[in-house]
């Protein structure tokens, strides 16, 4: 039996791999959702898929609008009308969790 810590995902609480310093981390289905504005709310432009990636090899953080490939200015997403917030890792990928504002 392996001693792996999970806890569940704070979007759908499918279980998720826990790492201390992200211990709010979304399972990866919800971070496949992750689009620009709530779905909750009535925008002309609601609910864009995104897709991050880190700058180079060296690290860093990018967001990118999947269907028109243009620069997302913001760290803010939303999975399931649920505000959260995408950043680098710390050794690498990016890690989306709730956002506490």
């Amino acid at each position: 039996m392996s001693d792996r810590q999970f806890h569940p995902c704070p979007i759908c609480t499918t279980p998720v791999p826990h790492w201390e310093r992200y211990r709010r981390a979304v399972c990866g289905a919800c971070y496949d959702k992750a689009c620009d504005d709530s779905p909750l709310e009535r925008l002309r432009q609601r609910g864009r898929k995104l897709n991050f990636d880190n700058v180079s090899m060296g690290g860093g953080f990018e967001a990118i609008v999947a269907d028109t490939k243009a620069e997302y200015e913001s760290h803010i997403c939303y999975i399931e009308g649920v505000e959260c917030w995408a950043d680098e890792a710390l050794f690498g990928g990016i890690m989306i969790q709730p956002h506490d504002g």
